[in-house]
């Protein structure tokens, strides 16, 4: 019994199951992720570290030398390369496609264990980071106040909406940039140094030795051990000046010499100012303070951000109420635009498809049929992509198109068969069963020879490289809406056919549409040699006009949010850095217009 038979004489038990896909469908939509792009795992890796005070040279000897050494024995590492800088090493991994990053990553920790001791003790400990495009602020915030100074909203930022931020769903990390920092000074005379025989070095060690605090062993009382700890932690000025460096002995007498104490306060000046900036920000051309919010790699964008707004309420009772609390730049306002335009592109395309459907068949309740096939191919194909992780982005949403266009006909050659039975007198039930089952070889099998034009992207991914990471998603679609087509015009179809949605016949005759395409094709029959020139022809002008077309990665998008990076020479400082950046806000004023907020933030390039 064929698929399409047992769909006819089990005509309740294909409406139950298809109504159950349906409700699955209706639930899937609602929980599949949205996103502007797929996830993708890029295989490039990063190990920075850094090495304050040292030179080039002496972090490429030092540093990155021994670590390069360490990691080019990780599994799957097909190029390594590395940068360094006055006080930094930045070493790039790119490994073989399809390499498991997180075993890569352990790798890399253990390579980095091996070598710790060997490192510099005044270098940090590297970290290793993985390459991933959710690495980019979903959202960037900005603290602004008309009465409060830099420092305090640059503390209370740091203080009190990071943490809050940092504890929201799906939130990764929040970095903090502009704004100004207090911190204590210790300006040491050298002078002084010389005077009392000490080096920067010593003054350092002492500092740091009596800043903290001091375990005093265990008093026991009634069979309880109880942990004695001194506080050493220094928490005002003076007990910072205070702080003992060194000892001088007095001149010996009688009853011998005594040793005298060289107080910090004696050879430096102990202050509070504002931190040396390393970087700017403004908004709208005024300083400010911005946070930028990362989402985790396996979180949803959408999501990510609509907790964050919905945190804010929450932090505004937690800050003074003259900080003002600024959404600058959103990027899943772009998302959301970009998903709605293909989805609508995708319900215009259906929508096309059964007016033309109607103009051609002339029959409400047939048009009725492929109208309901369409939506319940759909439906289908969203459960089918809830249940393998897909997400509703940029390229699902495309092949979701593109299936669109292609799922009606295996439902219109179906529906036509069995209208051409029943204009031959043939009975619903037997004309449904006959029409099903002589045209089912022949769906099948150009369903499935449109498929395996996309198996290639699923099947080769790992020498595609980033290509199949990007139009995975797209194949998986086309795949899933095509094969949920086949199943509803070999059951859905049949059923509504022969026992709900039964078309009435009409006499078949032949209309002036269909006798202009016979004239057309006795015409090119008897001219064969030209229209195969033609073709020729027409073949030449494509393959030539290819190098005209061009080849771009990703085609051009339209976005409400332009953004520009200006890389300035090696050494220059902050403050020609920021006085540029500026001058550049400046010019691009006057110029342009319609503008709703700009930001201006610095930051250093790998």
């Amino acid at each position: 019994m064929s698929l399409s038979q047992f769909a006819v004489k089990k005509p309740t038990t294909v409406i139950i199951f298809t109504v159950i896909l349906v409700l699955l469908g209706v639930y899937s939509v609602t929980k599949l992720p949205m996103d502007l792009y797929p996830n993708m795992e890029i295989p490039y890796m990063v190990v920075s570290s850094s090495y304050p005070g040292a030179t080039p040279e002496e972090v490429e000897e030092k540093l990155t030398r021994p670590l390069e050494g360490s990691l080019s024995s990780v599994s799957g590492l097909k190029n390594i390369s590395s940068t360094s800088t006055s006080g930094a090493s930045i070493i790039i991994l790119e490994l073989e496609q399809g390499s498991d990053l997180s075993e890569a990553a352990n790798q890399m920790r253990d390579r980095i264990d091996l070598i710790r001791n060997y490192l510099p003790d005044e270098a940090t400990s590297p970290i290793i980071i993985q390459m991933d495009p959710s690495m980019l602020p979903v959202m960037t915030i900005a603290l602004e106040s008309e009465t409060e100074s830099a420092s305090t909203i640059y503390s209370i930022a740091e203080d009190i909406i990071v943490p809050r931020l940092e504890q929201v769903d799906g939130v990764a990390s929040v970095s903090v940039s502009g704004g100004s920092e207090l911190e204590v000074k210790v300006e040491v005379a050298k002078d002084r140094l010389d005077a009392y025989g000490l080096t920067m070095t010593q003054v350092i060690q002492m500092i740091a030795a009596q800043n903290g605090n001091v375990s005093a062993g265990e008093v026991h009382q009634d069979d309880i051990a109880y942990s004695v700890t001194l506080s050493g932690d220094m928490t005002s000025l003076e007990d910072i000046r205070n702080t003992t460096v060194t000892y001088l002995t007095t001149t010996p007498t009688r009853e011998g010499a005594d040793l005298v104490p060289v107080l910090l306060g004696d050879i430096a000046d102990v202050y509070i100012d504002y931190k040396d900036r390393s970087n700017f920000a403004y908004v709208n051309g005024q300083p400010s303070i911005l946070l930028s919010v990362q989402k985790q790699s396996s979180k949803n964008s959408l999501d990510t951000a609509e907790n964050v707004m919905a945190s804010f309420e929450q932090i505004r009772r937690e800050i003074p109420s003259d900080i003002s609390m600024n959404v600058v730049y959103d990027s899943t306002e772009y998302i959301t635009k970009s998903v709605d335009n293909v989805s609508q592109t995708a319900i215009t395309g259906a929508v096309l498809a059964i007016i033309v459907i109607l103009l051609f068949l002339k029959s409400g309740r047939s048009t009725l049929i492929i109208g309901i096939s369409i939506p319940v191919s759909i439906l289908i194909t969203f459960v089918c992509m809830y249940f393998t992780g897909q997400t509703l982005n940029m390229m699902t949403l495309a092949g979701l198109s593109l299936g669109v266009g292609m799922l009606v006909d295996n439902s219109i050659v179906i529906l036509e068969n069995i209208y051409s039975y029943r204009q031959r007198g043939a009975k619903p039930t037997v004309a449904a069963v006959l029409g099903s089952k002589e045209m089912s070889s022949a769906i099948t099998s150009s369903t499935l020879t449109t498929i395996c034009v996309f198996l290639p992207m699923l099947m080769y991914g790992s020498q595609l490289g980033l290509i199949s990471e990007v139009l995975s998603g797209l194949a998986f679609t086309v795949v899933f809406s095509l094969a949920s087509s086949l199943l509803v015009a070999l059951t859905l179809v049949p059923t509504l056919s022969s026992k709900y949605l039964v078309a009435s016949v009409r006499p078949a005759k032949e209309g002036a549409s269909l006798s202009w395409y016979k004239k057309a094709i006795r015409w090119t029959l008897h001219h064969k040699t030209l229209v195969i020139g033609i073709i020729l022809v027409l073949f030449v002008l494509a393959i030539a006009a290819i190098p005209r077309i061009g080849f771009v990665y990703m085609p051009t998008q339209e976005e409400t949010s332009v953004s520009v990076n200006v890389e300035m020479r090696k050494g220059t400082t902050l403050d020609a850095a920021e006085d540029t950046a500026l001058r550049f806000f400046d010019d691009s004023m006057e110029l342009l217009s319609g503008i709703k907020n700009t930001s201006i933030s610095s930051g250093s390039s790998m």
